[in-house]
């Protein structure tokens, strides 16, 4: 097992915008709807997939996980 906890941001019209993936190494997986991915540093914010920019909103949801 690779993740501990995930959950699912959705629009206004009730369609999944993004999956977060709480890790077991304690970075979580962000995937877009449309398959990309990046992974992110919750405790710093920093994003450690390179050439992946990912909003404050996703890096704040990230933080809560």
């Amino acid at each position: 097992m690779n993740d501990l906890h995930s959950t699912t941001i959705i629009d206004c019209q009730g369609r999944t915008t993004h999956t977060l993936t709480l890790l077991v190494d304690g970075t979580v997986r962000i995937t877009w709807a449309a398959g990309t991915t990046a992974i992110v540093e919750p405790r710093t914010g920093t994003v450690l997939t390179p050439g992946r920019v990912v909003p404050a909103e996703l890096i704040s949801a990230a933080k809560a996980l």
